[in-house]
């Protein structure tokens, strides 16, 4: 039957249902590949669950992805560059049995070589989307071609309160942050071209209502904050939702929840009631921990229909708020070949370590986890640059803690107890696919990389009390540390940088007594940084990146090298090796929140801490007394 428009129907009112998850990184089963243990955190085969009922309860029911889809999780590294990377990956099964109908793309779907995205892709049987990213004229470009399209008109049928149904015609469209390009320069700088999130949305809205879309729905895997756009800004989904034209927005990115009190209540941000600028927004979490849903009650009028109403909600799949929802059998059956072959892969011994590798304490102290993978990339690098001329030149390396809790929770920590070194410790220790990088950059321009990279701590203050270090959900993957350097970090200071890299104290200097080999470093001094693509490329907003210059070295992942170097070395670390410690200040007393499992290493630490109890959300509160440092 053909539901076309009907005569005489002013006054109808349909309802249109969506659902969204995003940032999923290929958590499809609610197992910890890296502990070997089955958890209750969430996952894609939880959130199926979730979207099946809705589906059941509202018949015009659209479900979308909104990007970080393809990696993150070791049940996808298999299918990285190796046989079987289209419809067999295990993303590509998990994401075509949920029947999703359109999916956006996401920075972190670059990561992989540009072969196994069109793989993966190609297979995907629902639309996939993206607005701002187009093919460059390199004729290279063409393994990106017919991948993706810049928005989709879908039409649904609907039924309205009288029983008459109706042809109700939904505009999607996708948008990623255009630092992509150099975020994943090494496989589609060249290839593929960024254009401005904003710019992308107007034309999409453009298009899409002279295609007769009723509703229009925007897939920003951008973030929520109270800004004005600029161009290129990486966060521009309230910006987006004032849009005339969008209905509803789907956002994502930055790990977060919306709606949640964790955001404050401001002209354009309302968190209780979902909206922004008056437009119904969800943002769902990370890892499938939640699943976003929006609800439309929908208006006939003159010139067509009209949002009457709308509610926004996301549910929580983690057993910590409840009953979490089964895991779907259609989603487990789908992925269990690969979830076996993973678990043989990840129980595969690499190496031994003779210590503890812990980041308990990564935020207060240089730790073993974070000197592991410094160590681990400088070796990789030296033999790299053995012979180029390059040698000779002062060779630094940057770690952040890629797992201390935060929005991950207090069981998102590096616990590795000495002996036998497995596969899926590796991956515990570097969860994400980020290849080695090299940048040539100068004395001036590594100061002001160490000043943002300590952006995450609060300023303290002598004599007050209960100070918190840093606040507990930071993304503490923008602390960036650096050993081959030694220096201290006084935060008696308030931040030179914002957290965005927006320089915001301009007088302000944390870091201070910057050594290479006991050596004042000088402005122009000539370095060698290593770090890792993402960063490299601009990740994180670190200042004076776009001054240095690349070093071509031979392609490599994180993890591999670090595997590597525990083969080669049994984890023995180059206590010489010089880093960051945290000035001392007399009268203050911080507090901090890590997982529970510090306790076990405290003593080890060799701080002047102690451990002051249990606190909300399963975390451990300890003090830190930096009169005692």
């Amino acid at each position: 039957m053909s539901h076309t428009r009907l005569k005489g129907s002013e006054g109808a009112r349909v309802a249109l249902r969506i659902m969204a998850t995003s940032d999923v990184h290929a958590t499809l089963l609610d197992y910890d590949y890296s502990k070997d243990c089955a958890t209750e955190l969430g996952s894609l085969a939880r959130a199926a669950t979730v979207i099946e009922v809705a589906r059941d309860e509202v018949p015009a029911t659209l479900v979308f992805d909104n990007g970080d889809f393809l990696e993150g999780a070791a049940i996808a590294d298999p299918y990285e560059g190796g046989a079987g990377v289209g419809a067999d990956n295990p993303v590509v099964k998990a994401m075509n049995a949920l029947r999703y109908d359109a999916i956006g793309l996401g920075n972190h779907e670059f990561n992989m070589p540009a072969e196994d995205v069109r793989a993966a892709l190609q297979a995907l049987l629902p639309t996939v989307l993206c607005a701002n990213l187009h093919l460059s004229r390199d004729r290279d470009a063409s393994v990106y071609a017919d991948l993706w399209q810049s928005h989709a008109l879908l039409t649904r049928p609907v039924t309205d309160q009288r029983g008459q149904v109706h042809d109700l015609r939904v505009g999607v469209f996708s948008v990623l942050p255009p630092q992509v390009v150099a975020w994943d320069a090494l496989r589609i700088a060249g290839r593929l071209v960024a254009e401005d999130m904003m710019a992308a949305a107007r034309r999409q809205v453009t298009e899409l209502r002279r295609m007769g879309a009723d509703v229009i729905v925007a897939l920003a895997h951008s973030g929520i904050r109270d800004n004005h756009h600029a161009e290129e800004t990486e966060n521009v989904s309230v910006p987006l939702a004032g849009l005339d034209g969008v209905d509803a927005v789907v956002a994502g990115h930055v790990h977060r929840v919306f709606p949640s009190p964790s955001f404050g209540l401001t002209e354009a941000i309302d968190p209780v009631a979902g909206t922004l600028h008056g437009t119904p927004a969800v943002m769902p979490g990370v890892y499938a921990t939640h699943v976003g849903q929006i609800d439309l009650s929908l208006v006939r009028g003159v010139e067509g229909w009209r949002v009457e109403t709308q509610e926004v909600q996301v549910h929580d799949l983690r057993s910590e708020s409840g009953a979490a929802p089964v895991e779907s059998p259609r989603i487990v059956s789908a992925v269990q070949g690969a979830h076996s072959l993973t678990l043989s892969n990840m129980r595969r011994t690499i190496g031994t370590v003779t210590g503890p590798v812990t980041s308990y304490f990564s935020m207060v102290k240089d730790d073993c986890a974070s000197r592991l993978v410094a160590e681990a990339k400088l070796a990789f690098v030296r033999r790299e640059l053995s012979g180029s001329g390059l040698e000779t030149l002062p060779l630094i390396a940057s770690v952040a803690p890629l797992k201390c809790g935060g929005r991950a929770g207090p069981f998102h920590y590096v616990d590795v107890a000495p002996g036998a070194v497995s596969a899926r410790v590796i991956a515990d220790m570097q969860p994400y696919s980020n290849h080695v990088s090299v940048v040539q950059t100068c004395g001036r321009d590594i100061v002001e990389w160490l000043e943002k990279g300590c952006a995450v701590y609060n300023q303290l203050f002598a004599g007050e009390e209960d100070q918190f270090l840093y606040d507990r959900d930071t993304p503490t993957y923008n602390r960036e540390a650096i050993y081959g350097l030694s220096y201290t970090v006084d935060l008696s200071q308030p931040a030179r940088y914002a957290m965005d890299g927006s320089l915001i104290n301009p007088q302000a200097r944390r870091v201070g007594n910057i050594c290479w080999r006991g050596v004042q470093i000088a402005p122009s001094q000539d370095f060698l940084l290593v770090t890792n693509d993402y960063r490299g490329g601009g990740g994180g907003n670190f200042p004076a990146m776009g001054q240095g210059q690349v070093v071509e070295i031979a392609p490599a992942r994180v993890r591999d090298v670090l595997a590597q170097h525990i083969a080669e070395t049994s984890g023995r670390r180059d206590e010489t090796l010089e880093t960051w410690q945290l000035h001392r200040m007399q009268g203050v007393k911080a507090v901090f929140d890590t997982g529970p499992g510090a306790a076990a290493y405290l003593e080890l630490a060799g701080l002047p801490m102690r451990r002051l109890g249990a606190v909300e959300g399963g975390f451990a509160r300890f003090e830190l007394d930096m009169a005692r440092l």
